[in-house]
């Protein structure tokens, strides 16, 4: 194997969330705007577009959702540990430590590491991801979920509608699915841009539990992800994003959670930013590891 390939899907994703971070450094500006069109259009879209591509099986979508759920278990049960043998418990811990960066990091590294195959799985997983996120990621911040929260989201309209056409084979107009997919494939440059430009919106960082929350987030996904892929039996590009997500960086929207419901949004903003810094080192070694 080529020594460099597992360079080349990372390469292009941390160039452009540098590109945000520096653009920060140089010229201040509102990314609520930015957000809403990424939500409410981009990101429904990519997922739409994505899912009526490519033939869909419920074989893939069973190993999927059951791969994603065990690795949270997994990681979950690490938090647990960590918060027993350090006598420790926080929830703005809890949150970034078990939820990966889904959407920003991982549907660009999927798409740009195994293509097509690899974006449609990754957008599923997204959707997961996304869904246990405004259910149990409320639930770990509050005490009780607020189940409805995730159907206020087009991302979800946007997937039953992909996998009604996909499953009943109801071919779009190319007039219709081109500009749709244009404007999901133009959303993960700016979702990596966004992500940089966040990331540099952070003021100072915590050490200490910060950085234990980080190294779990990526080595205990990681280990819970080969768990995981070994249970369910999961192959070919399910087994290589489900291994992939296992090892992603805590997802920046767990900083907005965490500072939305006061529970220690410092800590939960320094996690992301260290795991975020530290999968420079361990994502190209990850696809060194499953390409």
């Amino acid at each position: 194997m080529d020594v460099f390939r597992p360079l080349s899907p990372v390469v292009p994703v941390f160039l452009l969330i540098a590109a945000g971070f520096t653009f920060a450094h140089w010229k201040k500006i509102s990314l609520a705007s930015v957000t809403e069109i990424i939500v409410y259009m981009g990101t429904p879209s990519l997922v739409f577009s994505s899912l009526v591509s490519r033939p869909i099986y419920a074989d893939d979508l069973a190993i999927l959702a059951s791969g994603i759920v065990t690795i949270y278990a997994g990681v979950g049960l690490l938090v647990w540990f960590y918060f027993m043998i350090f006598r420790f418990h926080s929830r703005g811990f809890a949150l970034p430590t078990l939820f990966m960066n889904a959407g920003n990091m991982g549907i660009p590294l999927s798409l740009f590491a195994f293509g097509q195959p690899g974006l449609q799985r990754a957008t599923l997983l997204l959707v997961m991801c996304t869904f246990l996120q405004h259910s149990l990621g409320i639930y770990i911040l509050q005490g009780r979920g607020n189940w409805m929260e995730i159907f206020r989201l087009p991302l979800i309209y946007a997937t039953l509608a992909g996998l009604a056409f996909n499953l009943l084979q109801i071919k779009l107009p190319e007039l219709l699915l081109q500009p749709i997919a244009m404007l999901g494939q133009a959303t993960i440059p700016i979702m990596l841009i966004s992500l940089g430009y966040r990331l540099h919106e952070v003021d100072s960082l915590q050490w200490g539990h910060a950085l234990g929350g980080a190294l779990l987030r990526i080595f205990g996904g990681f280990a819970a992800a080969n768990v995981a892929v070994l249970l369910i039996g999961a192959q070919g590009v399910n087994r290589q994003v489900l291994l992939l997500y296992g090892a992603l960086p805590a997802a920046v929207i767990n900083f907005v959670l965490t500072e939305k419901y006061r529970q220690d949004p410092g800590l939960a903003a320094s996690i992301v930013v260290i795991s975020t810094f530290i999968s420079v080192l361990t994502i190209p070694l990850v696809f060194w590891l499953i390409l």
